[in-house]
């Protein structure tokens, strides 16, 4: 499951492999398909020239997704069936998405801003405690908390349930615009150093290898 999940925040929201997804009923009716059925793409629903970016599965058991180029989130069903919430969203650029402990879906916005969004669709946005810009990637850790990255800022940030911040950049490399951030199986947090071609290991107390 979670390598089929990884191919679509890859491609945007296409179902690779059609026929083996079929048992993870994740295969939608009234999409277009290839000629051989293995692909089948989304549209319907969704803005145009929103440039859906990122993607992750909620508690609901659908899929979210942030909208780079629209001030709206969006959740699509194993179906296909879209919906997009913008109520409580300012601006654009909204990158990073990923399940939170707290049943709720996370997501960070370019300006500084990180959201979470029920499977409701109601929006709380957090900002104080952030003081670096450019928001990128975001997952779960393993100490019930999001990180996040500051591509700009040079940083990694944790954000708790209740919307607390905490920035760290001890022990990163300067100017190396951090990207992407995963959870490990040793029970840290681990990134990528864009500029500096480098991986980063970050505990859930803030030491950095």
């Amino acid at each position: 499951m979670d390598h089929v999940l990884k191919s679509f925040a890859r491609v945007g929201l296409v179902a690779v492999t059609a026929g083996a997804l079929a048992g993870l009923g994740l295969v939608g009716t009234g999409a277009s398909a290839s000629t051989a059925g293995q692909v089948t793409e989304f549209s319907n629903g969704i803005t145009a020239g929103s440039y859906p970016r990122d993607l992750a599965v909620g508690a609901d058991g659908n899929l979210w997704f942030t909208a780079d180029h629209g001030p709206q989130i969006g959740r699509i069903t194993p179906a296909g069936v879209v919906t997009e919430f913008s109520a409580g969203l300012t601006g654009s650029g909204h990158h990073g998405i990923a399940a939170g402990p707290d049943g709720n879906v996370w997501f960070t916005g370019y300006d500084g801003t990180i959201g979470r969004i029920t499977v409701a669709g109601q929006v709380t946005l957090f900002s104080n405690g952030i003081t670096g810009g450019g928001l990128f990637d975001i997952a779960a850790g393993p100490d019930g908390n999001m990180w996040f990255i500051e591509y700009a800022g040079h940083k990694i940030g944790r954000i708790t349930p209740q919307g607390v911040v905490t920035e760290f950049s001890a022990g990163l490399t300067a100017n190396a615009g951090p990207h992407s951030i995963a959870a490990g199986p040793d029970g840290n947090l681990w990134f990528t150093e864009y500029d500096a071609n480098k991986i980063g290991r970050i505990t859930p107390q803030g030491v950095v290898t």
